[in-house]
């Protein structure tokens, strides 16, 4: 055979090959951004009868971070249209700091001094029981020094809806456990069983799912969906971090150092946030693109999160 015909065929075969690469790759593609995976959907609790005082509030769990890098936070998150009129709740852990100092310097409505116990965990267990009735329309979560500030105004930005926002995590997210038995690569296990006793008293239920883990401790949630849970299980994880003798500071369950201002179990409580606040579906876990990626190509601002509406 001639060699000009054996290249001839060479370059048909191998422009056909490409074709079909290009193709399934298109299908690919489809198939991951414009297809539900079906998963069980699990019913959502809001109370949908309160009615709350003001639109939104940042509330920041804060220790002996530098008050100009608070100021700067509080700052940048109330240049951003949608928290432009944000109230601003600043609980400090630091007993000989001055809050008054730090109100008048951040511009926070209230700074408030807390006994330095269950680091950002218990801050916001605390607000949300001693705020119950008063509880913004949204709430965000953060500690006063976030992690991944370059993504994490970005993610805000590209998700965060006021009208629509149930629950968005702000932090690292995508890691999926098996209820009954949950742990993750970062060496930690759930250890107490402390995901299928909170899952099954919000579902009544006597399975347990997969769940959705939550990182960072940097999140946004609505009054409707706090409150949809009942309040006892609140209560019951703050009695947690602030009794000494609770089940959360025993031996048998530590994985490792304990103790009341850096307790073992805030690890636990940090990965809980989305089961707590009913956020743990399966849409949310495959469409969500990492911090880094920012956006999906073919997705939307309900990729991230779970709406209440």
């Amino acid at each position: 055979m001639p060699a000009s015909v054996s290249s001839s065929r060479n370059n048909i075969s191998c422009k056909y090959l490409l074709d079909i690469s290009i193709t399934l790759l298109w299908l690919a593609f489809g198939a991951l951004n414009f297809t539900e995976r079906q998963g069980r959907r699990l019913p959502v609790f809001l109370d949908q009868e309160y009615v709350p005082q003001s639109p939104v509030e940042i509330v920041l769990s804060m220790y002996k971070e530098p008050i100009d890098e608070v100021e700067e936070l509080v700052n940048n998150l109330k240049s951003m249209p949608a928290l432009s009129d944000a109230r601003v709740t600043i609980y400090i852990k630091d007993g000989e700091a001055n809050s008054t100092h730090v109100r008048h310097q951040t511009g926070a409505n209230n700074a408030t001094i807390l006994p330095n116990v269950g680091r950002e965990g218990e801050t916001f267990l605390n607000h949300i029981l001693n705020q119950w009735d008063s509880l913004a329309r949204q709430t965000i979560f953060l500690q006063a020094g976030i992690h991944n500030p370059r993504e994490f105004y970005t993610h805000i930005s590209n998700y965060y809806s006021r009208s629509q926002t149930g629950f968005l995590n702000l932090g690292l997210s995508g890691a999926v456990c098996n209820c009954e038995d949950c742990g993750d690569r970062l060496f930690w296990n759930d250890k107490a069983h402390l995901f299928p006793r909170i899952y099954n008293r919000i579902y009544n239920s006597t399975t347990c799912d997969n769940v959705l883990l939550s990182y960072k401790g940097q999140f946004i949630v609505s009054a409707a969906r706090i409150r949809g849970v009942d309040k006892d299980i609140y209560y019951a994880l703050w009695k947690a971090f602030v009794d000494k003798g609770s089940w959360a500071h025993q031996p048998q369950i530590l994985q490792g150092p304990d103790s009341m201002s850096a307790p073992d179990f805030g690890y636990t409580m940090e990965r809980m946030w989305n089961l707590l606040f009913q956020c743990s579906n399966s849409d949310v876990v495959w469409k969500c693109p990492s911090l880094v990626s920012k956006w999906r190509i073919g997705g939307d601002i309900g990729d991230c999160q779970c709406f209440d509406v």
